[in-house]
């Protein structure tokens, strides 16, 4: 027994608790007759719920170095990137870091605000001078006056405190696309990060879903052109160009969105309380957060 689930973001599925848990494709723990039964309960239940639409995304593309972006990011929004420190050879107490595996550190590095960890490199193993080649770099959200520290911890449960913890204070004054920040350790280490006004690209920021006959918003980037002009995930596109989009095909949704975005893009929008509205948008600087997943 199987259950359709109808939101804004179109038909999904859940099934009961009593029954197997994950997607359809995990037949595996199932007899072997019940797999071969696979693709006839697939097309049953893909009868039952309706079609799953895929998301469409609206260009981005990326701008040269010193272009100059109109907004520019808001001042809460930072670029932040750990690019590298220097460990001394020995711990404060002139032992080795790491008996195990190696001699030297396991490092991995925090940027903490507030006190709850907004980032955490993944360890960069048995070296003294870390750069984690495999963080994620991306724009975070870091309110005014927010309490900043960085820190710096060696993998290792015997060494139980960071080998650099040092607050950064005035954070406002230390956003530069000039220069690298560095910071001096009592310990003896080093660390450099990158903290710049948010990166951005360049495009509408939102993404949208064809029902058949109906397109829907199904995603706005926080700070975006769309999102300047109000427009919210679940907005149904009734009209594009001065066209109705009821019964206009596929195809043509897709290049009306896409080839409009430099010169404006005309929506006539219903919103779900069935009002509806007309925006014009244009390419201009979208600012995705790292937790937005931009393309």
């Amino acid at each position: 027994m199987f259950h359709c689930n109808q939101n804004d973001r179109g038909i999904g599925l859940s099934l009961p608790e009593s029954g197997f848990v994950g997607p359809i494709n995990h037949m595996a723990a199932l007899p072997r007759w019940s797999a071969l039964l696979a693709p006839v309960a697939l097309a049953s239940i893909t009868l039952a719920c309706g079609a799953v639409y895929p998301e469409l995304s609206t260009p981005l593309r990326t701008v040269p170095p010193g272009f100059t972006f109109d907004p520019p990011p808001p001042p809460d929004l930072l670029y932040i990137e750990f690019n590298r420190a220097q460990i001394p050879e020995r711990t404060r107490d002139g032992r080795a870091w790491d008996s195990v595996g190696g001699s030297l550190p396991d490092a991995f590095a925090k940027f903490i605000v507030n006190d709850g960890d907004l980032i955490v490199t993944p360890v960069h193993s048995n070296t003294l001078s870390p750069n984690w080649p495999n963080q994620k770099r991306g724009n975070y959200r870091i309110p005014a006056g927010a309490k900043v520290r960085v820190e710096l911890w060696d993998s290792n449960p015997i060494n139980n405190h960071p080998i650099c913890s040092e607050e950064i204070r005035h954070l406002e004054d230390k956003v530069s696309k000039e220069q690298h920040q560095e910071i001096q350790c009592e310990s003896g280490a080093f660390m450099e990060l990158t903290i710049e006004p948010a990166h951005g690209k360049i495009g509408l920021g939102l993404s949208y879903e064809i029902r058949t006959d109906e397109t829907y918003i199904s995603r706005v980037f926080a700070e975006s052109p769309a999102a300047r002009a109000g427009v919210q995930r679940g907005d149904q596109i009734v009209g594009i160009m001065g066209e109705p989009v009821k019964g206009m095909p596929e195809g043509r949704v897709r290049s009306l969105i896409n080839s409009n975005g430099p010169v404006g893009l005309q929506l006539r929008l219903r919103a779900r309380d069935k009002t509806e509205r007309d925006v014009v948008l244009k390419d201009g600087p979208v600012y995705g957060l790292l937790s937005e997943d931009l393309p």
